[in-house]
């Protein structure tokens, strides 16, 4: 690995959880040098030049205009100006081939900006997606074979992993260029990722949540390893513990 850990920015964390934050303990822990991106936009402009990589977080809802759709009121909050400062920090990092991840509303964001749509509102259906309380809810979720989820997973087509969303895409607001890694038993889209690129991923749940989805925890490893340059190992075990290097 490279002297100096790869800079991964992490969007739209608050300027007093920039230690804390999950998706930064994750980021470190996986080697890599965290970088929040804060409200402020200069902190966008400075930062984005920087980076070798790039998170999408979770929170509020995708601005509904962004799909060609009028919000319904169903999209609770939304706030245009993190969605033009997350595009514009998307677009720079592709055009730089740059390994970007999307969790929970950043996968959202993600097939949003790639071309595709969205549901501004998940139906009841036989599967719980929504927190209550800010504490998770779980349901299986069924992982395909060839994708990088897979490649986590290994001999695990069918994982238990966590939820914390009310908005949420299906295979028909799929964008051009991605495809589904992962579902739910109801059809709700928990994994998607490019198809051409170095690393474009996105997935529905938090692996970065504490002991919620270890199977997962490796995803930051292959996002950091990708941002340093370094090749993939193809053996799905070396990255099942999260950390550059470590192997069970």
């Amino acid at each position: 690995m490279p002297s100096r850990a790869p800079r991964i920015g992490i969007s739209w964390v608050k300027a007093d959880q920039r230690e804390a934050d999950l998706l930064v303990l994750a980021v470190e822990a996986a080697g890599g040098e965290p970088v929040p991106l804060l409200a402020e936009a200069s902190s966008w402009a400075r930062e984005i030049p920087t980076l070798r990589g790039l998170i999408l977080n979770g929170g509020n809802a995708v601005d509904p205009r962004r799909y060609g759709q009028v919000n319904e009121g169903l999209c609770r909050t939304v706030i245009p100006h993190r969605d033009e400062l997350e595009f514009d920090a998307f677009e720079r990092c592709r055009e730089r081939g740059l390994p970007v991840l999307g969790v929970c509303r950043g996968m959202q964001f993600l097939n949003v900006s790639c071309g595709g749509s969205m549901l501004q509102d998940l139906t009841i259906t036989i599967v719980e997606h929504e927190a209550t309380d800010d504490v998770s809810c779980f349901h299986p979720i069924e992982v395909f074979p060839g994708t990088r989820l897979a490649a986590l997973a290994g001999a695990q087509q069918n994982l238990r992993v966590n939820s914390r969303h009310h908005q949420g895409i299906r295979a028909e607001h799929l964008a051009p260029g991605l495809r589904i890694s992962a579902v739910a038993p109801d059809g709700v889209v928990e994994g998607v990722e490019g198809t051409g690129e170095p690393f474009l991923v996105g997935i529905q749940f938090h692996p970065e949540h504490p002991g919620e989805v270890p199977e997962m925890v490796g995803l930051f490893s292959m996002l950091v390893a990708c941002a340093a340059g370094l090749n993939f190992l193809p053996q799905w075990r070396s990255w099942r513990l999260g950390g550059l290097g470590m192997s069970d």
